[in-house]
């Protein structure tokens, strides 16, 4: 992924997380608060309709005052009582005025009684006020009325008006109907109780309606309510405020009640509001979703075209250049930009380091070219040590019979020889002494034969090593442009031959025991002196193994073909083996678990055996255990035996 990708997601990311939040927290934190001052204000409407009923109840007290203080109403009381014709005429005229049909509807009353003191009804009637009839009301359905009647308003004993009047609410038979009891302003201890009343009928609740510009319902809580008006009649009746509740999400019902005159819950009342607050809300809402997404995609782009700009391209170029670098090691390639900002710093630096590098891989080279030339020298100078180890045994011995020759008594021969002269046959046929020439020249004749010899085969090897030490540094002169060169060998013969030069590093008395084991593969297509190297470090190292171990040991030596064109010489001892830690170590340069040991013979081998295209391997199974090398190599084409 590019890094102008990579930047794309991430301030994507931002943008998309950011919106997210901001809508969740108006979701979860501002919406509510909309939805809370909604419900505030369905509260509010539905205190507001309360109020306008409870203001006709006002209206119906205020009437009722107005007419129980007129001194025509008490006239009319006291007219009523005498029976003259002057009385009645009297009577008349004011029920004519004021107790008839029109003056029902002007006062937008149903209920109009005129009671005496002593509970006599002088005036009752109950009306329709769109048809004119006449109702009955069975709580006032009688002449006279008792003392204790709720809707009495009876005097002090003093005389005096009732401190409070009676107005409220009561759930008649016709309906709800809104009452107000006032106590007649007459002289006198029989005043009289003048009573209105008003049906809260389906006129006035339109009324109510387009006064209060809601919509809502009134519901005699003595009556059937639905269901869910009953379910929820008990909480609005023991609350103090309105209760509010969703109506499929796109309405409210705001729910109150109101009491009758004995302070009991008489009617419900149930508001449908629409809810554009929360519509607006919600509007809000999504405008700010929209508005944020909008910012975001802005911001993204403007920040994406900045970052190209200022940050994705100049890393672009610098990071073309360093791979056009990495790709033609051309350390001189112009990478700095020009600017004044980090970036520009950043590649003014980077050019600074390219030059610093490009005279650091110059001296790195020469360096290596040094380290390589002594590596190959510390190898030469290795394997050759391996076979001087060799030719000094043989020199030692040569210079060994050399100091016990039968030469000295041969002269000694000679010098009684000359002593004795043309007497010297007359002394060997006559003298006792003469008489031991003879089988003391044969003696000598013989050890010298044996000395001869013994001196012939020791030069042969020392003529052997020689030619090996030649090999051996001819090769290393020739391994920087030449291949190895292969020549059919025998391999049960090179491994005499390496044997031969590795033991005579082991030291008389403590040389291992050689168990061959060597498959019949004919003449194979080796270098014989790399191969002669390898097998005399592998056969040093198996003896130096098994000398630190102590005792006599073995050393075997396996070469079969374990695939076509393959050949395999495993060389194992029963020496001292090798720490699991160590086996992959084995191998390099300078490693070695020997004191005094350099760790090169056997990164030699590695080498040696990766220059004829073959490998080395090694196996123990752990300290005291012994140790297994393996040399497999290549054969092309075997040579005929």
């Amino acid at each position: 992924m590019t890094l102008r990708t990579k930047l794309a997601w991430i301030v994507a990311a931002v943008v998309l997380g950011y919106a997210v939040c901001d809508h969740v927290i108006q979701r979860w934190i501002v919406l509510p608060r909309f939805e809370a001052l909604e419900r505030r204000g369905a509260q509010t409407d539905a205190l507001r309709v309360r109020r306008a009923l409870l203001a006709e109840v006002d209206a119906l007290d205020s009437r009722c005052s107005e007419w129980a203080s007129w001194l025509e109403t008490c006239a009319w009381l006291e007219a009523s009582r005498d029976g003259s014709e002057g009385s009645r005429h009297a009577r008349e005229s004011f029920e004519a005025s004021n107790l008839g049909l029109e003056s029902f509807r002007q006062s937008r009353i149903n209920l109009l009684y005129l009671v005496d003191g002593d509970g006599t009804v002088r005036f009752g009637r109950v009306r329709d006020l769109e048809s004119g009839a006449e109702l009955a009301l069975r709580e006032l359905a009688y002449e006279k009325l008792a003392p204790n009647h709720p809707l009495l308003v009876r005097a002090g004993g003093d005389g005096s008006l009732a401190a409070e009047p009676i107005r409220g609410l009561s759930l008649t038979e016709l309906g709800p109907m809104f009452l107000s009891s006032r106590p007649l302003a007459c002289s006198g201890r029989e005043r009289g109780t003048l009573i209105l009343g008003r049906l809260l009928s389906t006129s006035l609740v339109a009324s109510l309606r387009a006064r209060t510009e809601l919509r809502f319902d009134v519901e005699p809580v003595d009556r059937s309510l639905a269901a869910a008006d009953a379910a929820i009649l008990d909480e609005v009746t023991a609350s103090v405020d309105p209760i509010v509740r969703e109506s499929g999400g796109e309405q409210l019902l705001a729910y109150t009640s109101l009491d009758d005159l004995h302070g009991l819950p008489a009617l419900l009342l149930r508001l449908e509001l629409d809810r554009p607050v929360s519509r607006s809300g919600s509007d809000a809402v999504r405008y700010s979703l929209v508005s944020t997404v909008a910012a975001g995609l802005l911001l993204l782009f403007v920040l994406l075209a900045v970052l190209r700009r200022t940050v994705v391209d100049p890393i672009s170029r610098l990071t073309a250049q360093a791979v056009e670098i990495g790709r033609t090691d051309d350390y001189s390639r112009a990478v700095a930009l020009d600017r004044a900002d980090e970036l520009g710093v950043l590649s003014r630096e980077l050019q600074s380091m390219m030059g610093k590098l490009e005279a650091s891989r110059a001296q790195r080279v020469d360096a290596a070219h040094s380290a390589g030339m002594s590596e190959i020298a510390t190898g030469i100078l290795h394997n050759v040590g391996n076979v001087l180890n060799s030719v000094n045994v043989s020199t030692d011995l040569i210079v060994q019979r050399l100091k016990a020759s039968r030469l000295g008594k041969l002269e000694r021969l000679a010098d009684l020889a000359r002593k004795e002269g043309e007497r010297f046959g007359e002394f060997v046929a006559t003298s006792p002494k003469g008489k031991h020439v003879g089988p003391f020249l044969v003696e000598v004749s013989e050890g010298l034969r044996a000395e001869h010899d013994e001196l012939e085969r020791e030069a042969r090897s020392l003529e052997t090593g020689v030619e090996h030490i030649r090999k051996l540094v001819d090769a290393q002169q020739e391994l920087a442009g030449r291949k190895e060169q292969r020549e059919p060998v025998d391999l049960a013969a090179q491994i005499d031959l390496a044997w031969s030069i590795a033991s005579r590093a082991c030291g008389h008395g403590a040389v291992p025991e050689l168990v061959r084991d060597v498959a019949d593969l004919g003449r194979v297509l080796l270098d014989r002196h790399k191969l002669v190297q390898v097998l005399v470090n592998l056969f040093k190292n198996a003896c130096e193994s098994i000398a630190e171990r102590g005792g006599p040991g073995t050393i075997r030596v396996r070469v079969h073909a374990p695939s076509t064109g393959r050949v395999a010489i495993e060389v194992s001892d029963d020496g001292t083996g090798i720490a699991p830690e160590h086996v992959a170590r084995m191998f390099s340069y300078g490693f070695t678990t020997k004191p005094g040991g350099h760790g090169l013979g056997l990164h030699s081998c590695a080498n040696a055996a990766k220059e004829m295209d073959g490998a080395m391997r090694v196996h123990s199974d752990g300290p005291g255990r012994g140790a297994t090398f393996v040399l497999e190599l290549p054969t092309a084409a075997r040579a005929a035996a």
